[in-house]
């Protein structure tokens, strides 16, 4: 198939599960109204936000509250005394951050109990999640000359693997065999989704964050970020910058993303371009090591999760021999996996799917 065909064919598969979950028992949780106020603050300019407006949301919320004072007394915020006030956890954590980590808390508490899955553990999804999250506003700075609203960066950023909890609620059998692939192949996990689902969890999310009323900039960005050169023209650097903040985060070792491997910079859109400032070998260097130097200050902090050491950066392998060691792995695997028995009419229902396209 050519590129055109195939993206079109994962589209109506994505579709298709996007349908399967809405009409399922699952049912994603509705955004609370402070959900809204919180993710239209984040997109707001530090100096257009007024710290009342935060204090509001937060007052109405004691389990933000919570957490944020946990935050504010943590080892990193952690100063002389002991903290018991919004606002004076706000003077010492800084509205940015205070703000940036309740999107964290806020989005992380709205799911329902992961099924327990090897390989994949929601409290290391959501520190890699935040890694890439501060990863992606970094790069939305003005002196990167991107021209990308450094709030939806982050939003993007948090977001962008929201369709693997998904995908591990409705489809806890089928996307553990993808994990388990993954790893022992030592392949990035859509990768290895494609062949199972005939889509990704990026492509699956892009179609359900509609019902959250996420930015359209955001959803198109996360749809994207895997295969940017693909992305509508406008939002290309957006998606751009997600994929090129998800290799900083991968290569960070903070949490677990469902990768059986790192993520390589230079495998980016960004890195194979030559009029982009971020493009220059330099530069990248610098903003990355910048990066890297906040996120391991931060992050047991703010995740729970320290930082591990990462030694390997995956390779580009040829995509038919890709295939065929993912079905030659999935084959010796079938009798072996641990997850959840397979529910044979969602079986035959990717079977169904997929016939459609090959």
């Amino acid at each position: 198939m050519m590129t055109i065909e195939k993206r079109q064919g994962e589209e109506t598969i994505a579709n298709a599960i996007a349908l399967d979950i809405l009409n399922s028992k699952f049912k994603i949780p509705p955004m609370p109204a402070n959900g809204a106020k919180l993710i239209s603050l984040i997109r707001k300019p530090i100096d257009d936000i007024e710290v009342d407006d935060f204090v509001k949301i937060i007052d109405s919320d004691p389990g933000l509250l919570s957490m944020i004072l946990q935050l504010a007394n943590s080892i990193y915020f952690k100063g002389v005394n002991e903290i018991y006030s919004l606002r004076s956890a706000i003077v010492r954590v800084g509205l940015q951050e205070t703000i940036n980590t309740t999107n964290l808390y806020f989005f992380k508490r709205m799911f329902p109990k992961i099924p327990e899955i090897k390989g994949f553990q929601p409290q290391e999804y959501w520190a890699f999640s935040w890694a890439c999250a501060n990863a992606a506003r970094r790069l939305g700075h003005p002196n990167l000359e991107m021209n990308v609203n450094p709030g939806e960066l982050y939003i993007a950023g948090l977001l962008h693997g929201i369709g693997k909890l998904i995908l591990a609620i409705q489809y806890p059998f089928e996307f553990s065999k993808c994990i388990q692939t993954a790893a022992k192949l030592k392949l990035p996990i859509h990768t290895v989704e494609l062949d199972e689902f005939g889509t990704t969890d990026a492509h699956i999310a892009s179609k359900l964050l509609g019902i959250w009323h996420i930015p359209s900039r955001v959803c198109t960005s996360i749809e994207f970020y895997q295969n940017p050169d693909l992305a509508p023209e406008k939002d290309r650097h957006i998606a751009a910058l997600i994929e090129f903040a998800y290799a900083v985060a991968s290569m960070s070792g903070i949490g677990k993303n469902g990768d059986g491997c790192v993520s390589s910079l230079e495998s980016t859109w960004i890195a194979g371009q030559s009029g982009l400032p971020l493009s220059k070998k330099e530069i990248q260097e610098t903003v990355v090591k910048e990066i890297q130097r906040s996120l391991e200050k931060k992050s047991e902090s703010i995740t729970g999760i320290a930082p591990q050491k990462q030694n390997t950066v995956s390779e580009p392998k040829n995509e038919l021999s890709q295939h065929r060691q993912i079905d030659n792995i999935k084959n010796s695997m079938s009798p072996k996996l641990d997850s959840t028995k397979a529910d044979s009419s969602k079986t035959g229902f990717f079977a169904w799917i997929r016939s459609l396209f090959h």
